[in-house]
């Protein structure tokens, strides 16, 4: 825990806010969208650019934009569609603009809806403002008002959260955080609850087959966490929380613009549950007690040529349960008699460091607008220890990923992305007498092209390669196919293969949390499966009111996949490769629509076999 200790140090050393004169080569602005009931929204992906030339840049998720000033001109043209084209004379150093919407006829999607992206895959996205609707504490409680992802407790016992996409765990869901894998093995039981709801800016759900550039651990999905941008973030924001159980949250974070460039951010959450609570009176406690520190410090660049990012983040976490906690309330220990006087006693402890760093080169190619290289290299360390009783789990982690990215947009209907990967993964596992270590070397190589054959339709077509030190090359290929039927109609479809190397111990510790003995397979084999899906999302206007009916579905095929066994025996666990067939298929229809301004409604049925 030393190392763990010294991370925060460093990382709270590393807090300072610092102020310099603003440069006076870039613009920044902020572009705004104001509807029929005059409130005004940011404007995602708006074209800024100078009047007459072609140097121009796109609005980010919170409507900001930064551009460099152009000799030829001084006025500025704003485009985004279904809002009337605004030209703006720039006089200082900075510009907001306000679009209003078009009287042309056209379909109006609220800005605060749960919205389905334009992507040639499937992805909802979660914004903001959704997630202010669901009082969440964490990533765990944000998909609550969501019909595409279930959470559930893994057990009452740990209190650990977990996810069903597509009808599977959440194992089988690849987790971003800003695009990087970090959430991933040792840390996917407790990996939801590390996450605070107030870090997050937007969460995106991508389903089925996912694209080969995040890599091959892919199944069902993928789910990628925007936190808090130091470019658009208040300079404090403070949040607290607390109930009638003795509950109580803190989230602070506050960014400082250091240049027109670089900014900062610091991320601080804490919280903590410590009343034991045993309703039934069965001498165990109902639900796990816990403490938890969470902090993120990054560091954010950007210009017209070049961008990094660094992203640090130190966790904390204790969960308990089980008897000893609720023994001063005077209940009879249901496991306690003249021979066995002893507790059952359950206790996690999870030290964590991660983090990563993303360089980025921007238009490299002078003739080539939007051609990008980038290199991202992320690390992670993992601690964790669990005791159920007289067994004990060990679980360390040393995780080092490398991602080179060459982005060619040949022109507006051929694109390549194309790169290399390294993982370097040295997990230790260990339940009682049972020891699993493994250390994965896996060099990988992958391209991917997003192809328009005819107009409205799109083809994301890819293909990666990656030579495991210890099960040989695999192949992954993936390809997503989406028709624009009409402007607000679209069929997708999508296929692709994933696979993973199981974390046996950590992955399923509910299931040891008894009396029976555990039996493991001599050797596991990595998990392997085939995603096949389709949607059709349309939108129409009823009564002036947008009314939007999506239908999906999705099967995954398992060549191999670890079981846990509880029915061969009532005094055994066994944990095996697959022995016969394995498969889930999920079918979802929701509408949504909004009868009045300010109301929406969604009704959703999913059907899983």
């Amino acid at each position: 825990m030393r190392f763990l200790r010294n991370t925060f140090i460093v990382c709270s050393l590393a807090i300072g806010w610092a102020s310099t004169a603003h440069a006076q080569s870039m613009l920044h602005g902020r572009v705004f969208g104001q509807g029929a009931n005059n409130e005004r929204e940011p404007l995602r992906s708006a074209t800024v650019l100078w009047r007459s030339t072609k140097d121009g840049v796109l609005t980010d998720k919170d409507g900001m934009f930064m551009i460099k000033r152009t000799s030829v001109t001084d006025t500025l043209e704003i485009r985004y569609a279904s809002y009337v084209t605004q030209l703006v004379v720039v006089t200082g150093d900075s510009v907001e603009v306000v679009l209003v919407a078009s009287t042309n006829d056209a379909i109006t999607v609220e800005a605060d809806q749960p919205t389905i992206s334009r992507a040639p895959q499937k992805t909802e996205i979660i914004s903001k403002k959704d997630l202010t609707k669901a009082a969440c504490c964490s990533l765990a409680e944000s998909f609550e008002k969501n019909p595409s992802v279930e959470v559930s407790f893994a057990d009452a016992v740990t209190g650990a959260k977990q996810i069903q996409l597509l009808g599977l765990r959440g194992l089988y869901t690849q987790f971003l955080i800003e695009a990087v894998p970090l959430v991933r093995s040792l840390e996917m039981p407790y990996g939801l609850d590390h996450v605070p709801g107030p870090f997050m800016e937007s969460v995106s759900i991508s389903k089925g087959a996912s694209t080969v550039t995040n890599g091959y651990e892919s199944m069902t999905g993928l789910i990628n966490i925007c936190m808090h941008n130091p470019r658009t973030a208040p300079s404090l924001f403070v949040n607290v929380y607390g109930n009638t159980q003795a509950r109580f949250e803190l989230n602070i974070y506050g960014a400082q613009q250091v240049t027109d460039e670089l900014s900062t951010m610091t991320l601080a959450h804490g919280r903590i549950y410590d009343m034991a609570m045993d309703n039934n009176k069965d001498g165990f406690a109902d639900i796990p007690t816990f403490r938890q520190l969470n902090l993120v410090h990054r560091w954010w660049y950007n210009n017209d040529e070049i961008e990094w990012q660094i992203f640090l983040r130190g966790i904390l976490d204790r969960h308990e349960s089980g008897q000893k906690i609720v023994s001063h309330l005077g209940a009879v220990h249901a496991h306690e008699d003249s021979t066995n006087p002893s507790t059952y006693d359950i206790l996690t402890d999870i030290g964590r460091a991660d983090g990563f760093v993303k360089f980025g080169l921007l238009n490299f190619i002078d003739d080539m607008e939007g051609s990008g290289l980038s290199l991202v290299v992320a690390g992670a360390y993992h601690d964790q220890t669990s005791t159920f009783g007289v067994r004990q789990a060990r679980g360390l982690q040393r995780t080092v990923n490398v991602r080179g990215v060459a982005a060619l947009p040949f022109s507006e209907s051929v694109k390549l992305v194309g790169g290399f990967s390294f993982l370097y993964d040295d997990v230790q596992e260990s339940l009682m007498s049972n020891s699993f270590a493994r250390i994965e070397r896996v060099p990988g190589l992958y391209a991917e092209f997003t192809l328009q054959p005819v107009e409205r339709v799109t083809v994301l077509a890819g293909l990666r390669a990656d030579a495991h030190n210890m099960y040989g090359t695999r192949v992954v290929p993936r390809a997503h196919v989406k028709w624009s039927v009409t402007d607000y109609t679209t069929l997708r479809a999508s296929a692709g293969r994933g696979w993973r190397v199981a974390s046996v111990v950590t992955e399923n510790l509910s299931s040891y949390i008894n009396s029976r003995q555990v039996n493991f397979d001599q050797s596991f084999q990595p998990e392997d499966s085939w995603n096949v899906g389709a949607s059709f999302t349309s939108t129409i206007e009823i009564a002036e009111r947008p009314f939007t009916f999506d239908l999906e579905a999705y099967t995954t095929t398992f060549l191999n996949q670890i079981v846990v066994d509880l029915d061969r025996s009532v005094r055994e666990v066994w944990v095996t490769n697959l022995n016969g067939s394995s498969y889930a298929t999920n079918v979802m229809a929701q509408v949504l629509f909004s009868p009045v301004p300010r109301l929406d409604v969604l009704v959703a049925y999913r059907w899983v076999d």
